[in-house]
């Protein structure tokens, strides 16, 4: 049976045993922007009076999450003169958005909010401010612009994460306006097992981020949070205070991106699509969801172009100290508190009951070095497993792997 696989901006047939199993949620019904228009003017009206007259800064995100956040600006423009608000793009630790890519997150809003735009830079010292420690010993160093705001709007979406449960709400913050140093220490909790997609009960990396956002309580700040559909359309808006509006799309996102699974598979591919398949790091996403529907002793197989490389030297260098899954998992390494080494050590957790391979442009060297198998092509890699594994080996596919978590 003939399957389509995004792969490299094109898509590939290619043709499966029959029975395959495509694991994808079902297609969510898509409102009228109308609907989600009428949503965030009707939640801004409880903010009016205390925003008025004040400057707003409004917190969007990089070009590496797929919401529509062009058509949210043109909703608040409707609201609030442009020359009442300035734009800052929360990027993390990732690089800045491309001239072209700025375009497509702020549309009309790139012409109208001109000379009040900026982009937050995790390793500028000089941009950021201290505001004390979590208990867990996490530096809140985040942007002064931030800091300094009268009032704030987010707009953000909610999905699920690999290691800090869902996206959305309080990472618009931090670590999307935080220094390098904080999300460093508060990404070295994603080597505890709590960490993991749709867990927030006992998730030490969320717990963390949520008091480190409690130190900006005192900024009045109105929260869009929007649950998309894979395409990128709106399905639900959740407006608000910030903690309110995150934990109300919560429920509704594992709804929209989780595929519930009756039994494990002997091989699955799980797709990594545009745009968390520019790079390595952000591929490792779709290792985590997939490994999920593999049953012990089988095989994953991670398809992704990774046409930006690595997308982080950090971990990539930490294998020269841990080089192979072994000591990945060492006391050492699990009390290394090195950017990216969490990456190294869910990957070594997986290879203890199943195979990771990966189908990428990079070079085989660099796949090897953090623990991958690399393999040449969608269909070398599915015909050596079937050989592996034999012709009868149940197959599924995972679509949008980065996003869509099968739950057992």
């Amino acid at each position: 049976m003939l399957i389509n696989i995004p792969y490299d901006s094109a898509v590939l047939d290619v043709d499966f045993p029959d029975g395959t199993i495509i694991l994808e949620p079902i297609s969510p019904i898509i409102p009228d922007i109308s609907v989600v228009r009428e949503k965030i003017i009707a939640g801004f009206r409880k903010y009016d009076r205390q925003f008025a007259g004040k400057t707003i800064t409004i917190v969007v995100n990089d070009a590496t999450r797929r919401l529509p956040t062009s058509r949210i600006l043109d909703i608040l423009m409707e609201i609030v003169p442009p020359s009442a608000m300035e734009i800052i793009v929360a990027t993390g630790t990732h690089r800045s958005p491309t001239d072209s890519e700025l375009d497509i997150i702020l549309g009309n809003a790139r012409n109208a909010f001109e000379g009040r735009i900026f982009v937050h830079d995790c390793r500028d010292d000089d941009s950021l401010v201290h505001l004390g420690y979590t208990s867990r010993g996490t530096p809140v160093d985040v942007n002064r612009k931030l800091v300094d705001s009268e009032c704030l709007i987010s707009v953000n979406s909610v999905e699920p994460h690999f290691f800090a449960g869902y996206t959305g709400g309080r990472k618009s913050l931090v670590p999307g306006l935080a220094g390098f140093s904080t999300t460093v220490l508060n990404h070295s909790h994603a080597k505890l097992e709590g960490a993991k997609s749709l867990n927030l009960h006992s998730n030490p990396v969320h717990q963390d981020l949520e008091e480190a956002v409690s130190f900006l309580k005192h900024i009045p700040h109105y929260s869009i949070q929007l649950v998309t559909s894979r395409s990128g359309e709106i399905v639900d808006v959740f407006c608000g205070e910030l903690d309110d509006s995150f934990e109300r799309a919560v429920p509704f996102a594992r709804d929209i991106y989780s595929v519930k699974i009756g039994t494990k598979y002997d091989i699955v591919l799980a797709v990594g699509e545009y745009p968390l398949d520019i790079n390595l790091y952000q591929l490792q996403k779709a290792q985590e969801h997939g490994a999920e529907a593999v049953r012990d002793n089988g095989i994953l197989i991670v398809v992704g172009a990774c046409n930006e490389g690595s997308g982080s030297d950090y971990f990539i260098n930490l294998a020269n100290d841990y080089p192979d899954p072994q000591s990945a998992l060492s006391d050492k390494a699990l009390n290394d508190n090195r950017y990216g080494i969490h990456k190294l050590v869910k990957t070594a957790r997986r290879l203890r009951q199943i195979k990771v391979w990966y189908v990428t442009k990079l070079d085989d060297k660099i796949i090897r070095k953090v623990y991958y198998e690399p393999v040449k092509s969608v269909n070398a890699a599915l015909s050596a497993a079937l050989e592996i594994l034999g012709a009868d080996a149940s197959v599924a596919v995972l679509k949008d792997a980065c996003f869509i978590v099968p739950v057992l």
